[in-house]
């Protein structure tokens, strides 16, 4: 077969009477409709009889040509055309059926699915979601480490699986409940969440690309969330006073040097990766950390960088968490005597390891506080933490009076205490580099405005 159409096409392009050709063969049932198609194909392709180009302007983007039908050996019939998709390429788009009308209804359908949206860029709408996932990492989004890892392995363990072999234009809100539903029921509430950010980004990408042109997340109304959000809840002075204590007063605790960092974190509101990433030095010619001034410039956190492992990142959770703050004097003096230690290793950190002297992870610091506060004053682990379990495994004790408190518990309390002072919200959001409480707010009011009354307040 193919023999013949080679030499079929060989007589049309030399300008050989084909015409009769076809139709003599055709008749002896050695040319079949299929073959005609295909060279009807071929001949539209062809330059004139003179050699020189026909000058048929190419085909618009999201256009058609001639739709050509071939009837197949099983009696099928084959509606083809040549429609140039939105990235430029001519491409041929088949649809097969019993009979002719009934292939041309079902590629018109297609072409009119192919033409509306079509993309301009290198999307489409007969883009594969796990494309458009890819394009969508590979972009400039301008995260911090922590996010990227996060929204890589969401994309990866949730966004693929649910969606990866879909097409973009066969996304539709429906489509999206039904599949954030299914990783709240299987991963959580949070999954879902970060899930749905996840695809929520994407077809923004997708749309800015002339993809598509509408977001199905935004009209997906699935709950993900069906428990009330509990209360924020902070320690009352008189619980922290005593918390303070415990910690001072653990031969564990002061093993893991965390005493001192649970001080700053409750003189500061840092977050503790902040914290953990605090350190001497100079920033555009300032020094980060002023004890005579009392002043420290959050601008950094610790993170864990695959294949690099901790590393101090020079910008914080968010653009809001740049500030300066003032530091209480109490905070002054424990820094002053941890950076006069004799014991203390050589390292611009405040807080290293207590051994090596390098960067803390912040995820193993929260362990280790969790299974402090979890054993302070418990009597039903003995003040472990943890308790046994049949098959020689321990748990969490969550029964002490303690363990409903988190290192985020210290930030909340700093929040409490500067609001019961009579602090504004915008001087308490300057202080914990919280986003802007209005927009009002943040174009009247300047940012990282030192308070020296916080540093009052906040005093012991």
């Amino acid at each position: 077969m193919r023999l013949l159409i080679a030499g079929l096409l060989v007589q049309v392009q030399s300008g050989e009477q084909s015409e009769a050709l076809t139709s003599e063969d055709a008749g002896r049932g050695l040319f079949s409709s299929e073959v005609k198609a295909e060279l009807a194909l071929f001949r539209h392709s062809l330059p004139s009889a003179g050699g020189a180009p026909m000058g048929r302007p190419p085909l618009p983007l999201g256009t058609s040509g001639k739709v050509l039908f071939a009837t197949m050996p099983n009696g099928m019939v084959k509606a083809r055309v040549k429609f140039r998709d939105h990235d430029g390429q001519v491409r041929l788009v088949s649809k097969t059926a019993a009979s002719r009308a009934a292939a041309e209804r079902a590629l018109k359908v297609e072409l009119t699915v192919r033409r509306s949206p079509g993309g301009t860029g290198a999307l489409t709408a007969a883009s594969r979601m796990a494309t458009l996932a890819d394009a969508w990492l590979a972009a400039e989004h301008g995260w911090s480490t922590g996010t990227e890892r996060t929204y890589r392995s969401t994309v990866r363990t949730q966004v693929i699986p649910a969606f990866g072999q879909l097409c973009l234009r066969e996304i539709t809100p429906g489509t999206v409940n039904r599949a954030l539903t299914t990783i709240a029921q299987r991963s959580g509430p949070g999954a879902a969440k970060t899930a749905r950010a996840c695809l929520s980004g994407m077809f923004a990408l997708a749309i800015a690309d002339g993809a598509v042109t509408s977001n199905p997340v935004r009209d997906a109304g699935a709950r993900l969330n069906t428990t009330a959000k509990k209360a924020p809840r902070a320690l009352s002075v008189e619980d922290t006073g005593r918390l303070v204590e415990l910690f001072h007063s653990s031969p564990r605790a002061a093993e893991l040097d965390v005493p001192d960092l649970v001080d700053w974190m409750l003189a500061t509101g840092a977050r503790i990766g902040e914290a953990l990433a605090l350190r001497t030095g100079k920033a555009d010619g300032r020094p980060l950390l002023d004890l005579n001034a009392g002043t420290w410039e959050v601008n950094a956190t610790a993170v864990r960088v695959p294949k690099q492992g901790m590393v101090v990142q020079p910008r914080t959770k968010t653009a809001a968490g740049w500030r300066i703050v003032a530091v209480p004097q109490f905070a002054v003096e424990m820094v002053r005597r941890r950076l006069a230690s004799p014991l203390r290793p050589d390292t611009a950190l405040v807080f290293p390891t207590p051994v090596s002297g390098t960067l803390r992870d912040p995820t193993n610091v929260s362990t280790d506080l969790r299974q402090l506060l979890d054993g302070f004053e418990c009597e039903a682990c003995a003040e472990v933490g943890v308790r046994p379990v049949p098959g020689g495994r321990q748990v969490r004790c969550t029964e002490g009076p303690w363990s409903w408190v988190t290192s985020h518990t210290f930030r909340k309390t700093v929040a409490t205490r500067l609001d019961e002072a009579g602090f504004t919200p915008r001087q308490v959001a300057d202080q914990l580099g919280h986003a802007n409480p209005s927009m009002t707010l943040d174009v009247y009011f300047g940012r990282q405005v030192v308070s020296a009354e916080a540093a009052r307040v906040l005093g012991r």
